[in-house]
């Protein structure tokens, strides 16, 4: 038996009056959107709230970090005041892998119990970090690790630097394969009225002028007030929803086949030799889904950063990065046999994204491809895929969820999983004296309300025993070095020395 699918409604801030929801509370926006998405989706399958009430079992929601709405009380306390009282409520907190882990989550249901119908539904309404300075403050203290990340001025954008200048230097991803790629997707968003880039095109002065190492402004995840809401159940239950007139009976669905996730390390610094959790979590969804990833027509890539969508695509299909980010400039990846499209709807970096339930924005891409989306992106595919697939990465690359759906019921069985090689943690245990080599490094240009000022250096260094060490750099007459220019990654040797109460790297000749 496979849950499916039945439509997805998402809520964007230009849906309201401006006037009145400029002068609302954050939790008066938070409730707007989120019970206009529920509404949305209700309205969509020909019910409404009261209709269906008595059909509900479960809600899934994810937490609104911003607004401090965090634990179980507040899920149980939404789903009383959208009127389903007495629900089993479900919890979810992966960052930007939440929504995947919340399909995943209704998708174990579904497939323990054929009469559940489980409603997911969340908001968020961030304001930009770039725009509000204590927002950026609090997210870097989320982010970054208090005693080893944060003394040295890292930042999110910083840490997820730090992930692709290794990549680049590892692979041959090149600047302008970062540039072209974040063009294509940034055009495929000019032309939908929904997305928050629509008619914003890219001038090349934007593209020059980098935040964090080789990040520049359209390179990183646009953060906006979102919601969505979208209900999965059994066949079953859809046609006694259908028989006893609660939903439309022309009502459609797609099948969830198969989920997977995988954690790695909370911050950036314990995730011993950078490794992701990616591969990870979509073995297991392809295992559980009996299919193989040959059998996937179309993809959305969580793309925080442009260079993690050539690392999680890359990842996600085995296909070295440098092939990945090639055929990205087309807006395809191999997926083992054939290049198939991604991202129609521009992605994160250009629709609309509150930071917790980012892959939304994914859900809605993946679902209008199949006809179910509320406000569907305009630019679709040809026919629905047979199989695709929405992947979700949190935090500095540090949880990734992965769904299936399929728009036939599939015939395959869940098989094993393959290749579930463990993945470690590091723990930083420097002291002054020691040595180690320069893995990977980073200039952060942009920390507003940081105690560092840009421009400065981050640099992750690992030791002969393996070890990771993030700090910042300084040559031997005690300045300190803000570039990476002269620095050769995997030769480069530093040594430990105590500055201002801090281990600091020392460059050796």
């Amino acid at each position: 038996m496979h849950p499916i699918l039945l439509g997805v409604a998402d809520t964007i801030e230009s849906e309201f009056d401006s006037e009145v929801y400029k002068n609302l509370s954050p939790l008066e926006k938070y409730h707007s959107i989120l019970f206009r998405s529920v509404d949305k989706l209700f309205g969509f399958l020909g019910t409404d709230r009261s209709k269906i009430a008595p059909y509900l079992t479960d809600f899934v929601s994810i937490e609104a970090q911003s607004l401090g709405r965090e634990g179980y009380g507040f899920t149980v306390k939404d789903s009383n005041d959208l009127g389903f009282g007495g629900l089993a409520c479900h919890t979810v907190d992966l960052g930007g892998a939440s929504v995947g882990g919340a399909i995943a989550e209704a998708h174990t249901i579904v497939k323990a119990n054929p009469y559940a119908v489980v409603l997911v539904a969340a908001a968020d309404v961030p304001k930009s970090v770039f725009k509000q300075v204590s927002d950026l403050k609090r997210l870097t203290a989320t982010v970054c690790h208090k005693d080893w990340e944060m003394p040295y001025g890292a930042t999110l954008i910083g840490l997820y630097s730090l992930l692709c200048e290794r990549m680049m230097f590892d692979t041959g991803v090149t600047s302008e394969d970062l540039e072209e790629i974040t063009k294509h997707f940034r055009k495929l968003a000019e032309t939908n009225p929904r997305a928050f880039q629509y008619q914003k095109p890219i001038n090349e002065k934007q593209l020059k002028k980098p935040l964090s190492g080789v990040y520049s402004t359209p390179m990183i995840a646009i953060v906006t007030d979102h919601g969505f809401a979208t209900l999965i159940t059994s066949e079953f239950m859809k046609q006694k929803l259908i028989d006893n007139k609660v939903i439309k009976k022309e009502s459609g669905h797609v099948y969830l086949v198969g989920s997977g996730q995988s954690a790695h390390a909370e911050y950036f610094i314990q995730k011993k030799d950078l490794k992701s959790p990616a591969a990870l979590a979509c073995e297991r969804a392809v295992a559980s889904s009996g299919l193989k990833r040959s059998d996937i027509e179309y993809a959305w890539i969580y793309d925080c950063f442009t260079g993690m969508i050539i690392h999680e695509a890359g990842l996600y299909f085995g296909v070295p990065p440098k092939d990945t980010a090639t055929s990205l400039r087309k807006g395809k990846i191999s997926n083992g046999t054939k290049e198939i499209p991604i991202n129609l709807g521009g992605g994160i970096l250009n629709y609309q994204a509150a930071m917790a339930l980012s892959g939304a924005t994914g859900l809605v891409d993946i679902v209008s491809q199949y006809g179910l989306a509320v406000d569907p992106i305009p630019e679709r595919l040809n026919a629905p895929p047979k199989v695709s697939l929405l992947g979700g990465n949190g935090g500095i690359d540090s949880i990734n969820t992965v769904v299936l759906f399929a728009k036939d019921k599939p015939e395959s069985l869940t098989r094993e999983p393959m290749n579930l090689n463990p993945l470690e943690v590091n723990v930083p245990r420097p002291k002054a004296g020691e040595q180690a080599t320069i893995l990977t490094a980073s200039t952060i240009y942009f920390n507003p309300g940081g105690e560092k000022k840009p421009p400065y250096l981050i640099v992750c260094s690992r030791k002969e025993n393996g070890e990771m060490v993030l700090t910042n750099l300084y040559r031997k007459d005690g300045s300190e070095i803000v570039s990476k220019e002269g620095l050769d990654l995997g030769k480069s040797k530093i040594e430990f020395q105590e500055r201002d109460g801090k281990i600091q790297g020392i460059l050796l000749d």
